[in-house]
């Protein structure tokens, strides 16, 4: 499903992270470990096609990328890949409702309100479905994000600290909720963390080094 090979990302002509070769198949649930500055954002950013390689190439859904250049079967891919990076935000204009909904509606797909009911409710979000980013809490904004990224109910889920801010019975909702995309609806999960929960539940991991 994605392979990197001879990834590196140089910053400022001085620093540059190297990156292992890595082949993620099908099904795998994997989190992407290491120490700050190791390189694990930039590793997220880069899969997602939110940032360009220095050098290298990515494999995803059997496409071959070197650089972003093609930037219209890029976007034909995002519907397959639902992305929560370090970068993404909420937009202020929106409740969370119609934050959620807003790749249904770029990717002209029927809603389905059971899956939305199904979601809001493991993510515990009903309560604030109505309210907007500014009153919200940095853990809800997280779980709002999370339920944007899979609201398309992508092959492909890449998520860059998930767990961040959030207090101990959200995270376990939230981990609980990776796992059953992972073991139910076979969603192939890629996430950054620090976090020992989540690394727990994933089923492989990619350390970096610094």
């Amino acid at each position: 499903m994605l392979k990197i090979k001879k990834i590196s990302k140089k910053y400022h002509d001085t620093e540059e992270i190297i990156y292992k070769d890595l082949e993620i198949k099908e099904g795998e649930f994997i989190s992407i470990l290491g120490p700050s500055g190791s390189g694990k954002s930039t590793f997220i950013d880069l899969v997602s096609f939110l940032k360009e390689a220095t050098t290298g190439e990515i494999e995803i859904f059997g496409n071959t990328f070197s650089k972003l250049k093609d930037k219209s079967l890029i976007n034909s891919l995002r519907k397959d890949l639902g992305v929560m990076s370090s970068n993404s935000q909420l937009i202020s204009s929106l409740n969370i409702k119609e934050n959620i909904k807003l790749p249904l509606l770029i990717h002209k797909v029927n809603d389905s309100q059971e899956y939305f009911d199904m979601l809001i409710d493991r993510l515990n979000l009903k309560k604030i479905l109505y309210k907007y980013p500014s009153s919200l809490s940095s853990g809800e904004k997280q779980r709002s994000l999370l339920a944007r990224a899979v609201i398309l109910k992508p092959k492909l889920l890449i998520a860059d600290e998930p767990t961040a801010n959030l207090d101990s019975n959200n995270t376990h909702q939230l981990v609980n909720y990776l796992i059953y995309l992972n073991d139910v609806l076979k969603t192939t999960i890629i996430v950054a963390t620090h976090d020992d929960i989540v690394s727990n539940a994933s089923k492989r991991i990619y350390e970096l080094k610094k």
